[in-house]
């Protein structure tokens, strides 16, 4: 997971956290006690499930405002911070849905006309919909059809036009958001299979499936029908040299849409860290005369650490691995097997048990 989502992920849970608290742990100035009073109220009548999406669309509000103070600011962006921030921005006096202060144009509430169920932060459907800008979206139509009659006209305007918006994304593209998902490349004697899956589960069983249709030539005896998916997955290529499989995870935008994200896109890959007690003492000699080798000379493209070397996994031909000894492919095999694009061969690093270990 990028740190960029990772900071996304704390935001939403510290958001979810302090309504919770706000609710049930306010503080005795009556402010707070009618901010829980709203609460309570919000809950009874909309339910948790139709009021977490609602809540969790505020993620990336207080992801711009925390840009904006960041360096000025003493505290985290952690409970604190979102508390003051909600307080400061959400409105919770009508009952079924809480409303941002201020629109995404900037409007300030004072400007704006009352607010009421079906009423969204925003004034006009946007192309970037997200998965729970959808949720919101439903949660505030049922909460109308529920209510109608506190539904405010204006608020019915809005909600039927943001509704209208939500038809002609899902027209333009069955797909109206951008998700997320996994991909893998099996390199064989053949050719490449390329499996793409929701979820990193569903794409291990492809993945696997294809390696027990193979079976036979990893020379286990066991029924690969009664062995897991990862455990077929990492038997079948640490037998298997001259096959690979890298996995990568990918954002896909549909047409027309723009991405969610507006930073930069950053390449990433994925390394695991192995003990060089894996590794031969000759091979470890033959690591470290490659390192200072020229880049075009070398039987494999490694860099030299502190204490060790990174090393890629990726399949090569058959020229190239004779020049590499066996310890070495099998170590490589064993990373593309489990989805890792290096290796980082490290004294310190971890030994596993589904590896030789040398004494050196």
């Amino acid at each position: 997971m990028t740190s960029h989502a990772s900071f996304r992920l704390e935001i939403a849970a510290c958001l979810w956290e302090t309504v919770l608290n706000f609710r049930d742990r306010p503080p005795t100035d009556p402010d707070a006690l009618q901010r829980a009073l709203a609460i309570h109220r919000a809950f009874d009548r909309i339910g948790a499930d139709s009021l977490r999406p609602i809540v969790l669309s505020w993620t990336p509000k207080i992801e711009r405002a925390w840009q904006d103070v960041d360096d000025d600011c003493p505290f985290g962006c952690d409970w604190a911070y979102i508390g003051r921030w909600m307080v400061e921005n959400v409105d919770w006096t009508h009952p079924h849905h809480p409303v941002l202060h201020s629109d995404m144009t900037g409007q300030d509430a004072e400007q704006a006309p009352p607010t009421g169920i079906g009423e969204a932060a925003s004034s006009a459907p946007t192309d970037t919909a997200s998965c729970q800008d959808h949720l919101a979206l439903l949660a505030r139509a049922r909460s109308a059809i529920e209510y109608p009659d506190d539904l405010a006209n204006h608020a019915r305007t809005q909600l039927i036009a943001e509704i209208r918006g939500a038809e002609d994304r899902i027209e333009r593209s069955p797909l109206p958001w951008p998700v997320h998902l996994h991909a893998a490349a099996i390199e064989h004697r053949y050719g490449t299979n390329i499996h793409a899956a929701i979820d990193a589960a569903t794409l291990d069983a492809e993945i696997a499936a294809w390696c027990r249709d193979w079976w036979k030539e990893t020379g286990d005896e066991r029924d690969p029908a009664t062995l897991d998916d990862e455990t077929v997955i990492a038997v079948y290529f640490d037998g298997h040299p001259s096959d690979g499989c890298a996995k990568d995870q990918l954002q896909v935008v549909p047409p027309g849409l723009k991405a969610t994200s507006t930073s930069e896109p950053v390449e990433m890959g994925r390394y695991c860290v192995l003990s060089t007690a894996h590794l031969t003492v000759q091979t470890a000699g033959l690591l470290d005369g490659w390192a200072s080798w020229p880049p075009t000379e070398r039987p494999i493209d490694i860099a030299a650490s502190v204490y060790g070397w990174f090393v890629p996994t990726r399949s090569l031909e058959e020229a190239r691995q004779a020049q590499l000894p066996a310890d070495l492919l099998r170590l490589m095999a064993f990373g593309r097997s489990r989805g890792f694009q290096f290796l980082l061969l490290d004294c310190d690093g971890d030994r596993s048990d589904d590896l030789p270990v040398h004494d050196w």
